[in-house]
């Protein structure tokens, strides 16, 4: 593995990358991989890039502007049309460079990066990108964020349905006060990334404060830390589900069943949505998809069995 830095489209930002390359001759099948909403790549990518990479794909991994090890300020915060954009360029360098075979371009998303890739792979500039999706986000009512782009209850609705509990009120003054701050150029107003359930942070599931640690190798690897206006900003994402008929590409969803923070139900729903999408269910719960938890091994042998079977590798 090394490092590179890749000009993002803001003038002096760079986009901090992780790239694996194969032992097999190029050019190689790429993989273009980013996490989920207020995730960097520290949590849980480096273990299935490097099995992608054994398996003879090479991978791009990379963390959004504004997150992780890339440039950016204000940091820890979400701007999704500019994090669907930090993919485009990514997949654009890839498409630029002689090792990198142009035409077996995949995307790979989790969680809330679903959204994202989802998005990209109905446009028909990136047509021959294919999808891999473990987990894709569609949220749990235990989730303060409650997105409309990948709700199938909320299609046809312009805002998402509030609910006027302390906690949705905390966060909707918090992130007012935050999109002010954002106005004036002021610091960010934080809140946590996860909480326990009740409590103020973007996720609040049963069992989520232990899924995201359980990817963490230290606690410095994952801040727990997302400007308040993620509130406003994450359900107003651009609904891909409005345009999953474009997507002509292989597609591969990954439900976890007793996932509570992206619920299986709308996941195996939009695999029905997709007529190229083939759907594999596991049992666990959001963060049991990666290495040292309940479902690493089935969810990995279900990307490298759709891998090998759309862009066999020698």
């Amino acid at each position: 593995m090394e490092t590179i830095l890749i000009p993002s489209l803001t003038p002096c930002w760079s986009l901090h990358v992780w790239s694996y390359t194969p032992k097999s001759q190029p050019p190689y099948p790429v993989i273009v991989m980013a996490n989920g909403l207020g995730c960097n790549k520290l949590l849980g990518l480096a273990a299935y890039a490097e099995e992608f990479s054994a398996a003879g794909y090479a991978c791009l991994v990379f963390d959004y502007r504004r997150w992780g090890a890339s440039d950016g300020t204000r940091r820890n915060s979400v701007y999704v049309s500019e994090q669907q954009d930090d993919y485009r360029t990514v997949i654009k360098f890839a498409r630029q460079q002689p090792q990198y075979d142009p035409q077996r371009v995949i995307i790979w998303g989790f969680s809330f990066s679903g959204g994202h890739v989802l998005t990209l792979a109905s446009e028909v500039r990136f047509s021959p990108c294919t999808p891999m999706l473990p987990s894709s986000c569609f949220p749990s009512p235990h989730s303060t964020l409650r997105p409309v782009w990948l709700s199938t209850r909320s299609a046809g609705r312009s805002f998402f349905p509030f609910q006027y509990t302390r906690r949705n009120i905390i966060m909707f003054v918090l992130g007012a006060l935050d999109f002010i701050a954002d106005f004036l150029h002021l610091p960010p107003v934080y809140i946590r990334t996860v909480a326990p359930p009740g409590e103020i942070g973007a996720v609040a599931a049963p069992n989520a404060v232990a899924g995201f640690s359980s990817v963490a190798k230290t606690p410095s690897d994952f801040p727990n830390q997302i400007a308040a206006s993620t509130f406003f900003r994450a359900p107003l994402h651009s609904k891909p589900r409005q345009a999953l008929h474009l997507i002509q590409c292989p597609l591969l969803l990954i439900a976890g069943m007793g996932d509570r923070v992206c619920l299986a139900q709308p996941i195996i729903e939009t695999s029905h949505m997709v007529p190229t999408a083939e759907l594999f269910q596991i049992p666990g719960d959001h963060f049991d998809f990666f290495k040292g938890n309940a479902d690493w091994e089935k969810a990995l042998g279900a990307q490298l069995a759709f891998l090998r079977k759309h862009f066999p590798v020698e």
